[in-house]
């Protein structure tokens, strides 16, 4: 699957609220991420880590699903639905789980 028309709408979501909140390039970067990699990633050429996204959706004070909320990913379907898988104990664990644990009463002492 070709991921790069996500990735551009990704980009593109992520100009339009740093516009909207009339910020530069560089106030959305901060301190904690590189103005030349904040660049790459809001022009779609580089691809964004899960923390400079956090860090991207906390600079533009936003949630970081609206960075993520673009149709080509709300439209697009599951590859296929995963049967539900019985979990098969051991010999050992059904024994355990099946026998009583006997405990030694405490004998008084006189």
């Amino acid at each position: 699957m070709d991921y790069n028309p996500i990735l551009k709408s990704i980009a593109k979501n992520i100009r339009e609220i740093r516009e909207k909140r009339e910020m530069t390039q560089e106030a959305v970067a901060g301190l904690e991420l590189n103005v030349r990699v904040y660049h790459k990633i809001e022009s779609g050429q580089g691809t964004p880590s899960l923390k400079s996204l956090l860090i991207i959706a906390d600079s533009l004070g936003v949630h970081p699903k609206e960075l993520l909320d673009v149709p080509l990913l709300k439209d697009r379907p599951l590859k296929r639905e995963f049967p539900k898988r019985k979990r098969q104990l051991s010999k050992a664990v059904k024994k355990s789980v099946t026998t009583p644990v006997k405990t030694k009463s405490n004998p008084k002492k006189t």
